[in-house]
């Protein structure tokens, strides 16, 4: 695991993945270290890239948004085809999340937009006019019970 030295590491990581926004001085409170040992960790570990971001999760109710899982089969395999609508799909603001997946389809995304008239615009201009996209289904969010990003540790190595 990258730059992830010893276990102090893991359980500073794990209370990072709850709350990033956490200090130095109430990560030490959680955690046998010092503040200044806690940042000099948490630059380290920034600098290795073992942490490749920090992010604002933003409350469910604070932008009104509808959300759908896509689930893509591709037409053809042509790497130029792919890759074109891979790079499309990667940058669109609407995309929160693009696997390429096994079994009957080739990829699904999460696709966040303001409301259905905006769902139908992205899958028009996104989906419905690409000749790599052989079909698509869709599944709309009815309530999100869970959202995180946070990756399970392996507490028992390093």
């Amino acid at each position: 695991m990258g730059a992830v030295r010893d276990k102090l590491d893991i359980r500073l990581l794990e209370q990072l993945q709850r709350n990033a926004l956490f200090t130095a001085d109430e990560l030490a409170e959680r955690l046998p270290l010092s503040p200044s040992a806690i940042a000099r960790r948490i630059r380290r570990l920034r600098d290795s890239g073992v942490i490749a971001a920090d992010v604002s999760v933003l409350a469910e109710t604070a932008v009104p948004c509808l959300s759908a899982f896509v689930h893509i089969q591709l037409d053809r395999h042509a790497l130029s085809a792919v890759e074109a609508l891979r790079r499309r799909l990667t940058t669109s603001p609407n995309v929160q999340l693009f696997m390429e997946v096994s079994g009957a389809f080739d990829v699904v995304l999460l696709v966040t937009v303001r409301d259905m008239e905006g769902f139908n615009a992205f899958a028009d201009a996104e989906l419905a006019g690409d000749p790599v996209v052989r079909r698509y289904e869709t599944s709309f969010v009815k309530k999100r019970r869970k959202l995180s990003l946070a990756l399970p540790l392996p507490t028992d190595e390093v």
